[in-house]
């Protein structure tokens, strides 16, 4: 049996994490061998990602056995590929679509759910002593065109209304003095919530953090099938042995596959993202380009762009657009990202980028995330859909489903529409393909809008 991917099968291998400056900056230990024999737990996890480690946690420390299987090593897709913006987010539907659908009172629970994830992965990092290279004192959206004053002022609006906080406007000689100038820039707009952070270092300081509470973790070890046993357990099966639990979260995102189970066939959408990141800037070159704060940011594209200047002064710099994995592909993504990082810092056109990777994130076609059980199922639950913003939503939704999983009441805000089962996409089969044609009209409306 094999997985069924609607990525090419490059997209899942090692290639596009090769150059993973994470990665790189961070050694780590084998947490777990691959699963041998016929083993058995109480929960089984499958995704060592974010969303896993979280239900994973909560789970351990309420004594239950717990075991977290993922296909390569904890960390390794996403949750370890990502730009480190923990910040609102979780969904791309706007106030107005979220109100209609769900009504007022759900939608107005997910704002407050947003808020919640940020000051989880905050609680999670003190209580832990995790070290993940925290900067930044929330996010900041940048007007990358003068008409696009007005959508700055919008969000701070939606902000005011969602969240009761209030957002501080900049023009564009504030940017200069915050050092946060780039070519085209005309104002920006803070959003006081949030914070960045080293990605891989947080997922792994919650493996280690899961691991001291008696979780097991199988790594290298990739499942190929769940089926329901007639004990009730549900039998994961992997190539060199299987596992017997209890029950079963799915928590794969954007590395999900069709027929793992068959349930996920059409109900994901894998959307990639990539990140260049420069050589160790100078002082001097700094002050040169005007961009010396460690402030996360983005602008106000469709396709945005999104940035930060890491503690020892490396640029991060990613885009989204492409939906292809093959190496031509990934080349091609290279030079583009490369080409907007000169028209923006271009200061910085002769400073090497040594490192380039690329993830999947997750899109359903409601865009909101599901956190929940499996619909006509016993003791089988999935989480995903974090639109691009999975450290804090991916994090919470964990621990939302580690508590159905367990259950207990919550007082954490769940939003009913988080346990509805996410509708298949039009033409399943060629959601990836009709992506390409969104993407060439966001890339339109970027440039003339």
């Amino acid at each position: 049996m094999s997985l069924h991917h609607i990525f090419q099968e490059d997209a899942y291998g090692d290639q596009p994490v090769a150059e993973n400056f994470w990665h790189r900056s961070f050694s780590k230990q084998a947490l777990g061998e691959p699963l041998c024999d016929e083993q058995s737990c109480e929960v089984a996890v499958v995704g060592g990602g974010y969303t896993g480690l979280s239900a994973a946690l909560k789970l351990a420390q309420q004594g239950v056995d717990v075991a977290v299987l993922d296909a390569q090593h904890i960390g390794w897709g996403a949750s370890g590929r990502n730009g480190g913006f923990c910040c609102l987010g979780g969904t791309i539907a706007d106030d107005a679509d979220l109100i209609d659908r769900y009504g007022e009172a759900d939608a107005r629970r997910y704002f407050y759910a947003e808020r919640a994830a940020i000051d989880l992965v905050a609680e999670l990092l003190e209580q832990n002593s995790i070290d993940a290279d925290v900067v930044s004192k929330g996010e900041t959206v940048l007007a990358h065109k003068a008409r696009r004053v007005d959508q700055l002022k919008d969000t701070a609006a939606d902000v005011q209304k969602r969240y009761g906080i209030s957002c501080t406007f900049h023009d564009k000689d504030e940017l200069a003095e915050l050092g946060m100038m780039a070519s085209g820039l005309s104002s920006g707009l803070t959003i006081p919530i949030g914070f960045a952070l080293h990605p891989y270092k947080y997922a792994r300081g919650l493996a280690e953090t899961v691991k001291a509470q008696g979780g097991r973790f199988y790594e290298q070890t990739s499942v190929l099938g769940i089926t329901p046993a007639a004990d009730g357990q549900y039998v994961l099966k992997a190539r060199t042995g299987q596992l017997r639990a209890q029950k079963v979260l799915l928590a794969t995102n954007g590395y999900s596959s069709e027929n793992m189970p068959e349930w996920m066939a059409g109900k994901y959408l894998p959307v990639q993202s990539n990140i260049l990141m420069s050589r160790v800037l100078s002082d001097e070159e700094l002050k040169r380009q005007g961009w010396f704060s460690n402030q996360m940011a983005y602008d106000t594209r469709t396709l945005l762009h999104y940035f930060r200047l890491l503690p020892d002064n490396r640029m991060l710099f990613g885009m989204r657009g492409s939906v292809s994995a093959t190496p031509h592909a990934r080349k091609r993504m290279r030079t583009a990202t490369r080409r907007d990082l000169e028209r923006m810092f271009p200061e910085w056109v002769n400073v090497e980028t040594p490192d380039f990777w690329s993830g999947l994130a997750c899109l359903t076609h409601k865009l909101v995330p599901f956190a929940g059980a499996v619909p006509d199922t016993q003791g089988l639950y999935a989480a995903f859909g974090y639109h691009g913003n999975g450290i804090a939503m991916a994090t919470y939704a964990g621990q939302l489903v580690a508590a159905e999983m367990l259950g207990a009441a919550t007082k954490m805000p769940y939003p009913s529409f988080m346990k509805q089962a996410p509708i298949e996409f039009p033409f399943r089969t060629m959601r990836r393909h009709l992506l390409a044609l969104s993407y060439t009209w966001f890339e339109l409306k970027d440039r003339l809008l």
